[in-house]
């Protein structure tokens, strides 16, 4: 049997709730072009997570054995149970409400945000083998066999989202921050093949999105979850930002939706999934706020 070729980095499931009908209106930032396709022809690449050397891990499918069945059949449930519980909660028309998240429910949403963040490509060329040890990354604590080491996919991944105390710590981090949903009754969120933003707020310029660590420097996150909903984390020691601020629903402002959109521009390596608009109704002069 001929296995899929096609591995995407970004979920199907993730991506379906950006369609427009059938399609998914994509623009190409390198080809500066907008095209309109199928959802499996939008943020993957072929045998993205193809194992190549030797090894034990040669019969381990990470598009069917981990991410199938780890990620993508609690994404998209999860997403569903987000979207209904904050329009639920806006029903009335009210501008700001509590959103009930116990430790578990966030602790799940983080960790499909640490794993979203660091699987693509972006990370995949970054945690190459001889980057790897020629920068001697501090946070790899994993001990790569001659094998492993000879190979990007292992080399990526236990680096990174199959790393466990990575995963920990940046979970962790992710938790202790103040969480805000930001809601629009329209669809007018967009997402790209990067859809973890991530802004430091200290050490490399904001303006730069560069690789990192989330929990290297204190940051400013957010995740489009749906076209209506945005999901911002904060770091718990934020300048000016009330102890109280937290779990809450926010109905976002036009202001807020342009500065989210035009950084998710900026922070996609090239796919961005529009809204059925010309790219450059986006393209305006707007800085997004951190508070």
């Amino acid at each position: 049997m001929v296995k899929d070729r096609k591995h995407h980095f970004v979920p199907v499931c993730y991506l379906n709730h950006f369609k427009q009908g059938r399609h998914i209106h994509s623009f190409s930032k390198k080809r500066d072009k907008e095209y309109v396709c199928g959802v499996d022809a939008v943020c993957e690449l072929p045998y993205f997570y193809k194992i190549t050397q030797d090894s034990w891990w040669k019969t381990f499918e990470f598009e069917k054995d981990f991410f199938s069945a780890n990620v993508e059949s609690h994404l998209g449930p999860m997403i569903t149970k987000i979207e209904k519980s904050i329009t639920d909660l806006l029903a009335e028309n009210g501008s700001m409400e509590k959103i009930i998240l116990d430790e578990e429910t966030r602790r799940s949403i983080a960790s499909m945000i640490f794993i979203q963040f660091y699987r693509t490509p972006r990370f995949k060329n970054y945690y190459e083998g001889k980057k790897l040890i020629r920068q001697g990354i501090s946070s790899i604590t994993h001990e790569f066999t001659k094998e492993e080491i000879s190979d990007p996919v292992l080399v990526h991944a236990l680096s990174t989202y199959l790393n466990p105390k990575m995963l920990n710590k940046v979970v962790s981090y992710l938790i202790s921050g103040q969480w805000i949903f930001r809601y629009s009754e329209e669809p007018v969120f967009l997402t790209s093949d990067n859809p973890v933003v991530w802004i430091p707020l200290r050490g490399p310029k904001q303006e730069l999105f560069t690789i990192g660590n989330i929990d290297d420097s204190k940051c400013f996150l957010y995740y489009p979850i749906t076209p209506n909903i945005v999901l911002e984390i904060f770091d718990k020691d934020t300048k000016n930002l009330p102890p109280d601020f937290d779990n809450l629903v926010i109905r976002a402002d036009a202001e807020r939706i342009a500065g989210i959109n035009l950084n998710t521009i900026i922070n996609a390596e090239d796919i961005v999934i529009l809204l059925d608009k010309d790219i450059n109704a986006y393209s305006i002069d707007v800085t997004l706020k951190i508070i």
